[in-house]
């Protein structure tokens, strides 16, 4: 369909599909979390209880990662992306049909299987289809998807939840999915496959391979550490909002309205800067400035609404900023033969980790007879700790992988 076209208006017509799907994607994970005080009201269940109901999506998709990976490069990528957007279609909508707290638990646990693979594939693509020198700024227009996804799809999201029912939020999702597969027939090219195909026992040893290279497990830890830095507060931001700063439920899609605006605009100017700059002088200061900002959020209490837009808005910018240096040199690791695979093992370390850490917020957080939350301070200062680990470990994976650039770079040049 874009064969007419040139090249960079073809990358700019790759990446704005993906980024369609990739804001489907996401609000089929994170609008659970705005509606959190709403299912914890009409099911009657604990912070604990919906930690499980919001792990489970994550958890899933981290076990069907790992399968993946180990076949992710035998498959045509735009096939593949096809087959689970429509699947992630069909199970969102079962989600929107659970009359009972366990069907919706099912229902969670379906669209992992398909939706959490949707990630890895949408990243293999960007790989594939834009060459390293223009990479981060379709990594940080792909990352923008997170903050379309506030602006726009949370928003409406919550406004259907409140004018109709949240099951009619789940509808919505299911069909923008739809639309997304359409599209991505017409507009993706075929991606061909790099590998022959290979025995079961073959992928096994690949998967047990692309887990454990040495020069694969800094970017894995890196990314799992900033994962759940961010995953121990996900969950539990807007009752936290609601219950202990004291906003009204019906006031949580500003929240997401209005970070999302400027998070969109931070981060295209921050994919800009990573592409110009590299990677470490645009990571340092999102770094610095977030560490702050975690610490406001989850320690005030009894703010207004304008107020608490500030501290919100900046909160996203600074965590969703960090993230484009991250996964722009992560995506320049692997060689191209491997990287559908790397990313799946990655992607899939990302959906544990996330899980894990809203595990433990689960268990950390309770609710105290007046309805707050407590000890959502505690889960702050632990995701200081982690995102100043991750730190210390995206500088070393930094330098290690510049060192090898420069290295081959003269090895060639003396040949």
């Amino acid at each position: 369909m874009l064969k007419d076209l040139d090249k960079l208006t073809q990358e700019k017509f790759y990446v704005a599909l993906l980024t369609l799907v990739q804001i489907f994607n996401l609000l089929d994970v994170v609008i659970l979390l705005p509606l959190a005080p709403t299912f914890m009201r009409e099911f009657s269940i604990t912070p604990g209880e919906f930690s499980i109901l919001a792990s489970s999506y994550n958890l899933t998709a981290g076990i069907v990662g790992f399968f993946y990976s180990s076949i992710a490069d035998h498959f045509n990528r735009k096939k593949l992306l096809i087959f689970l957007v429509i699947g992630l279609a069909v199970a969102t909508s079962y989600c929107g049909l659970s009359q009972s707290f366990g069907a919706l638990i099912s229902a969670r646990i379906i669209a992992g299987i398909f939706g959490g693979v949707i990630n890895s594939v949408v990243y293999a693509i960007i790989s594939d289809l834009i060459p390293d020198q223009r990479r981060g700024k379709a990594v940080g227009t792909l990352m923008t998807s997170f903050s379309i996804t506030s602006i726009l799809g949370i928003p409406l999201g919550l406004a259907i939840a409140d004018y109709l029912n949240w099951r009619y939020t789940f509808y919505f999702i299911g069909v923008g999915s739809i639309i997304t597969s359409i599209l991505t027939v017409f507009i993706l090219p075929n991606i061909e496959v790099l590998r022959e195909p290979s025995s079961v026992k073959q992928n096994i040893l690949r998967l047990f391979y692309l887990m454990f290279k040495k020069d694969y497990r800094l970017p894995y830890i890196t990314l799992c550490l900033f994962t759940m830095s961010g995953f121990m507060l996900f969950p539990f931001l807007s009752p936290y909002a609601v219950n202990n700063i004291g906003i009204q439920e019906s006031e949580l899609k500003y929240l997401y309205l209005v970070g999302g605006i400027f998070t969109v605009i931070l981060n295209k100017q921050v994919g800009k800067l990573t592409d110009l700059l590299k990677e470490l002088r645009t990571f340092i200061p999102a770094l610095i400035l977030s560490l702050p900002l975690i610490y406001l959020y989850t320690n005030v209490e009894n703010l207004g609404l304008f107020k608490l837009l500030i501290i919100s808005s900046l909160f996203m910018m600074m965590i969703n900023a960090r993230f484009v240096p991250v996964m722009t040199l992560i995506t320049k690791v692997p060689p191209p033969k491997e990287r559908g695979g790397f990313m799946g093992v990655l992607l899939s370390l990302r959906s544990f980790a996330s899980s894990i850490a809203i595990a433990v917020s689960g268990v950390v957080i309770s609710q105290n007879d007046a309805g707050k939350l407590d000890h959502f301070d505690i889960m702050g200062y632990i995701s200081i700790t982690f995102s100043i680990l991750g730190g210390f470990l995206f500088f070393k994976l930094y330098s290690g992988y510049y060192a090898r650039v420069d290295q081959y770079k003269q090895t060639h040049l003396s040949s």
